[in-house]
């Protein structure tokens, strides 16, 4: 089968998202199909046939993303030389547009992932916010009316979908990566370098490591975590924060630290390369935590579960089925009791262990084998010569 995968980022972008593609073009080759990524420019980028990039400027205030810009000649030109038989969208924005040209033109079916909850979001357009709020379900349903079915990564955007009177094929696929990547003793993960990663941060081997990974935003909830970090440390002096990532939001919450004096013990540490240096990161820690509400299904709470680490995080419905209270951590319903949870994790080691030993376990509903194989059952029933 021949498959276009349309998305306004890709890699060397970092995020959930370009995990995502990347797993599924790689497991997707392995099963034999042609996989085209249609995605936009990049200075760093690698030159590679399959995937086809259009002009693209920067984010206003944000390095990480792009806009793509085409022509419909030229799109259309591109595709047609792919000689595609479904499209599966991971945008809603200039690539989705591409997409949906392509898909009218040379009469491909296609499927869309909708990996965001845009209701969290908002605040980055506020003059638009109290409007969006009312109407962003309408304007979902009016961008997804023409798809063939809409890929809900958890049941957070499944029951959203739902109750805005979404009559499209809905269909549950959870995110899937290569756990193997983040199990113990991989490459990255001997004691030396988890040893040298902790000397490169200055956390001495005794020091208990909390770990967050993700993008540095409003909608991540970091200054509340810093909150509960500040509690931490109270109980255990000897308690270290390390936050990988970046973000808008890099330079307040760096300031934020400071004015609540606990910036001595949180590391800031940018992007880790994905995946050895982000493996090493988890397999030096003792926890992983998180305050966010707005994950749909993250993908670094499964990398962190597959590197053997108990969860502390906010309850929310995305990660319902990830952790589980006392069995490999806890989903706590007040962002600010979050630092109760986690000094019971850091203080008893053995219940600790038992947590992430489950973790381990539970990661393998996520496994890139399930994932891919769902998604190339959808790609059957819907292509156009399956």
């Amino acid at each position: 089968m021949r498959i276009g995968l349309f998305a306004d980022s890709y890699t060397p972008q970092v995020s959930g998202v370009v995990t995502v593609l990347r797993t599924l073009k790689t497991e997707l080759e392995k099963r034999g199909h042609t996989v085209f990524v249609f995605t936009v420019e990049h200075e760093d980028a690698v030159p590679d046939p399959t995937v086809i990039r259009v002009k693209s400027i920067q984010f206003p205030n944000e390095p990480q993303h792009r806009i793509g810009f085409f022509s419909y000649s030229e799109i259309i030109k591109k595709a047609k030389e792919c000689r595609l038989d479904i499209i599966h969208t991971h945008t809603e924005f200039s690539l989705y547009i591409a997409s949906r040209i392509v898909a009218r033109k040379l009469k491909i079916p296609s499927i869309h992932t909708l990996h965001t909850y845009y209701l969290d979001y908002l605040y980055y357009v506020p003059l638009l916010e109290p409007f969006l709020k009312r109407n962003v379900h309408t304007m979902l349903k009016r961008v997804l009316r023409s798809q063939k079915c809409v890929v809900a990564p958890s049941r957070k955007i499944y029951n959203y979908l739902s109750e805005h009177g979404c009559t499209l094929p809905m269909k549950i696929v959870p995110n899937g990566i290569d756990l193997s990547a983040f199990h113990s003793g991989q490459p990255g993960q001997e004691k030396g370098e988890v040893e040298a990663f902790r000397a490169r941060y200055g956390i001495k081997p005794e020091d208990s490591l909390i770990v967050f990974v993700g993008r540095l935003a409003v909608e991540k909830n970091i200054s509340v975590l810093l909150d509960n970090f500040r509690k931490i440390l109270d109980g255990k002096p000897d308690a270290k924060l390390l936050i990988v990532g970046d973000g808008p939001d890099r330079f307040s919450l760096e300031a934020y630290a400071r004015e609540l004096g606990v910036d001595k013990s949180v590391r800031f540490c940018g992007y880790l390369r994905w995946p050895d240096e982000v493996s090493t990161c988890y397999a030096a820690s003792n926890l992983f935590m998180s305050a966010s509400h707005s994950e749909v299904h993250p993908i670094t709470f499964i990398e962190a579960m597959a590197a053997g680490l108990p969860v502390v995080c906010a309850a929310d419905i995305s990660v319902a089925d990830m952790v589980l209270d006392g069995d490999n951590g806890y989903a706590v319903q007040n962002d600010h009791e979050l630092w109760e949870k986690a000094l019971m994790v850091l203080r008893d080691r053995d219940d600790a262990a038992r947590m992430g030993k489950r973790s381990r376990e539970l990661s393998e509903h996520y496994s890139v084998g399930r994932f891919v194989e769902s998604m190339e059952k959808l790609y059957v029933q819907y292509a156009k010569h399956p």
